[in-house]
């Protein structure tokens, strides 16, 4: 399986944040530091918002700054909701041609493969994550990326 670019971005936004939870970095210093187009990573953290995970603030020294701690966030559903699509196949979509829909050992095989993936994301939080690459994250959050989590 693989991440639409929509999610991966909005993962590696996720970790640079939870690196200080409490700083508000800005939608172009955070594209900047990620590599990434500023606008897919402004759609990225809009659905982060909605989930409730980040929050933005307006103004002058506005950006998007953590709301939900990260430990509580899981990967696993993290991934499900910011997956435009979980259709690994056209079988597993409603208006699917394809003859053997409904009787397709390939279909099973895929289910279950998608469920394993599933499993080992729901193993791990955002916090786990940051955790394991904190000083790189320290490194791409910039001079004023504070290091009061521990390495």
């Amino acid at each position: 399986m693989r991440l639409s670019r929509f999610s991966d971005i909005g993962l590696r936004a996720l970790l640079l944040l939870a690196v200080d939870p409490e700083r508000i970095l800005a939608t172009a210093e955070m594209a900047m530091r990620l590599r990434v187009s500023r606008d897919h990573l402004g759609k990225s953290l809009q659905a982060l918002q909605a989930l409730g995970i980040v929050r933005s603030t307006r103004g002058r020294s506005g950006g998007f700054v953590m709301q939900s701690p990260a430990s509580s966030v899981k990967v696993g559903s993290l991934v499900r909701q910011l997956e435009p699509s979980l259709a690994l196949a056209e079988c597993f979509e409603s208006e699917s041609a394809c003859p053997l829909t409904g009787d397709c050992r390939l279909a099973g095989a895929l289910s279950e493969a998608q469920d394993s993936f599933f499993r080992t994301l729901d193993q791990y939080t955002v916090q786990d994550l940051v955790a394991a690459n904190y000083q790189q994250l320290v490194e791409i959050g910039g001079d004023r990326a504070v290091a009061h989590h521990g390495s």
